[in-house]
């Protein structure tokens, strides 16, 4: 009996350890997330949601605006000085350079509308 009572006693405290470190795996994630490489063997993206909202703008005009962190990502419009943007995350390439994750938050002289998100270079914002 009291050999049963260790083996359900032991179960219990391997499923606290579980919970515990399933646990733990969700809070990290919330902070970043590692994003599997890019196709053209590039290291590994490491992304980093901002808790709040940053406004920032353009120091040079035709800023391109991409599908993804990174400058093999797709161009999707410009962005001129003057644009105001909201940054809503950030990452970090393969070569280390920072990318912004923003939203417009009007119509864009390069015409892209209000609300559109897209990735930047972090160098050319200020």
């Amino acid at each position: 009996m009291e050999l049963i009572m260790k083996g359900k006693a032991l179960r219990s405290l391997a499923m606290v350890g579980v919970l515990a470190v399933g646990f733990g795996l969700v809070g990290s994630s919330a902070a970043s997330a590692v994003i599997p490489p890019d196709p053209g063997g590039s290291s590994p993206l490491v992304r980093t949601y901002v808790s709040t909202t940053t406004t920032k703008v353009p120091t040079v005009n035709g800023l391109r605006v991409r599908k993804g962190p990174g400058a093999n990502r797709t161009i999707l419009g410009l962005i001129y000085k003057g644009d105001r943007v909201k940054v809503i995350g950030t990452a970090r390439d393969g070569k280390g350079q920072r990318w912004d994750h923003v939203k417009l938050t009007r119509r864009s002289a390069g015409g892209l509308p209000a609300g559109y998100v897209g990735w930047v270079t972090e160098m050319y914002l200020y």
